[in-house]
């Protein structure tokens, strides 16, 4: 819990006016936001170079509810499948 509240203490002193980077200052926040339907019109290529430099916050999803079982994992993917993460298999 100490290092859950320092996070969230850390992310707060970087607001600024009361609100997060991404909503008070856009350009100094290490996210974008857009709707799924902006993201769903950029190139792979787009998305690719805007990922080099920010996180990409997508707003406005349609999605179905996906429960954190053994067959809502299966939705993406089998569990046989190797996946990389971050660089590492």
């Amino acid at each position: 819990m100490i290092k859950l509240e320092k996070l969230l203490n850390t992310a707060v002193k970087q607001y600024e006016n009361g609100l997060p980077l991404h909503l008070s200052n856009p350009e100094r926040s290490a996210f974008t936001t857009m709707s799924e339907l902006e993201f769903l019109r950029m190139s792979t290529g787009d998305i690719q170079e805007l990922l080099r430099r920010k996180h990409i916050l997508i707003s406005d999803c349609f999605f179905q509810p996906l429960d954190f079982d053994e067959a809502g994992m299966r939705t993406l993917c089998p569990p046989w499948q190797t996946i990389e993460v971050q660089g590492v298999v």
